[in-house]
């Protein structure tokens, strides 16, 4: 007895498979397609939100930076606008 010799199938449903139900065939061939992409699309996703983490990152830490020289800029005003008034007071006296 002679074991029959398997050919290898680059297609994961047979010729003999797609000719006696061609509907089931094509529906699992178009099913594997779709996982793929969807694998695809989720893993680009990923990219995209790891890329916008480090982008959103690097936004806080200027955020903080204009904060600080917004807070800077306020305390430089307030004292020029006290100076000011202490100024005009002096003069009308």
């Amino acid at each position: 007895m002679t074991t029959p010799k398997i050919k290898p199938n680059a297609l994961p449903v047979s010729f003999d498979q797609f000719r006696k139900n061609p509907v089931a065939a094509v529906a699992f061939c178009m099913l594997l397609a779709v996982s793929y992409l969807y694998m695809d699309l989720r893993s680009g996703n990923q990219q995209q939100i790891d890329e916008c983490r480090k982008e959103m990152a690097v936004l806080r830490a200027e955020q903080k930076q204009a904060y600080r020289a917004l807070k800077t800029a306020d305390s430089a005003l307030s004292a020029a606008i006290t100076e000011l008034r202490i100024i005009n007071s002096m003069k009308k006296l």
